[in-house]
């Protein structure tokens, strides 16, 4: 089978999640990735025999660790408007590559082609976990308003990846999990740009500590991250995956509105692995959890929460692989379903 592959690029979450599963499919599939410009140099380097192909980016506008929505709204206005052509353009390279069945990680253009052709599609993504914890605020109707552009209707189903009640767990590179766990002494500090001017005066009043920062291209993030004694970062989803699951403290500063990242820090505590901070308060808040690494773990999972804090790139796979094994006539396409185990079953 041909299986197409498509990210969303915002963030390098996506492109890790999206080198497992690859790394996985090549096995018995022919694998093509669709994805944006800004991940393609990771990809092509961790996936040198892959085929790549341009998808255009919806790009959030931050300021001081926050999205700005408007600006957000006007920057990405143009391509949305522009949705057809582009759908259009995509539906002629599935055919063009003979893809027989496309996974989106929460990307809306591949899936709306493929959906055109009649092929079956599997969401594949960590934020529809966001539609089983429902919130009525603002910034949570927000979300799930993006949600049902991101993850078409008609996608005939949705698998959530996920450290908290998903599907499956997440999705863990082999490079981290081959690593010897150690503890150096260092800091691991994973600051984008619209986190890095608010969090480096607070790394600097806290002396006498090693921190790490990255991005950095001169440093190897997966040997300083296996051998880190705890990792500061805000709360994307795969960031906090992979260090939760090599059992690090955490200290994760999640964006301000952003109703994703707010989710998953406070799941993240809830695992007694991590500790959410506020940026507005970061020197005080990293110097408390410094404090607290004599105690970890903090406290004892809760209970009431389904925690998947190990690599299920496995099950993922065949999960995936049998739904879009599952061929339906297309007047007979099926209404999404948050249940695929118990679709694929019933076929």
């Amino acid at each position: 089978m041909t299986i197409a592959i498509a990210i969303n690029g915002e963030g390098m979450g996506h492109a890790a999640r999206c080198t497992c599963l690859a790394r996985r499919l090549q096995r018995d599939h022919r694998v093509v990735i669709w994805a944006p410009r800004s991940v393609l140099s990771f990809l092509r380097q961790n996936l040198p025999d892959v085929s790549f192909h341009h998808l255009p980016l919806l790009a959030l506008t931050k300021r001081k660790h926050r999205i700005c929505m408007l600006p957000t709204v006007a920057r990405n206005a143009g391509l949305v408007l522009a949705l057809p052509r582009v759908v259009r353009k995509l539906r002629r390279q599935l055919e063009q590559q003979g893809v027989d069945g496309v996974i989106s990680d929460y990307e809306p253009f591949l899936s709306r082609a493929a959906i055109g052709l009649g092929l079956p599609v599997v969401t594949f993504c960590h934020q529809a976990v966001l539609d089983r914890y429902p919130d009525f605020s603002p910034e949570g109707m927000t979300a799930r308003l993006l949600n049902r552009f991101m993850i078409p209707l008609r996608t005939s189903r949705v698998v959530s990846s996920s450290f908290f009640d998903g599907d499956v767990g997440p999705l863990i590179r082999q490079e981290l999990l081959r690593q010897p766990l150690q503890q150096n002494g260092h800091v691991v500090v994973y600051a984008s740009r619209s986190i890095r001017a608010e969090l480096l005066p607070a790394l600097a009043q806290n002396r006498g500590v090693d921190f790490r920062l990255f991005p950095d291209s001169s440093r190897d993030y997966v040997s300083e991250l296996t051998s880190a004694r705890a990792i500061i970062a805000p709360a994307g989803h795969q960031t906090l995956s992979e260090a939760l699951c090599l059992n690090k403290p955490v200290l994760t500063f999640p964006q301000p509105g952003q109703n994703e990242q707010q989710l998953n820090a406070r799941m993240a505590a809830r695992t007694g692995r991590a500790t959410v901070g506020n940026i507005d308060n970061a020197a005080t808040d990293i110097a408390l959890f410094l404090e607290r690494l004599e105690v970890f773990p903090f406290h004892a999972p809760d209970p009431d929460v389904r925690f998947l804090l190990r690599d299920d790139t496995e099950r993922a796979a065949e999960l995936i692989v049998r739904l879009l094994s599952l061929r339906y006539p297309a007047k007979c396409w099926p209404k999404r379903s948050s249940s695929p185990i118990g679709a694929a079953a019933s076929f």
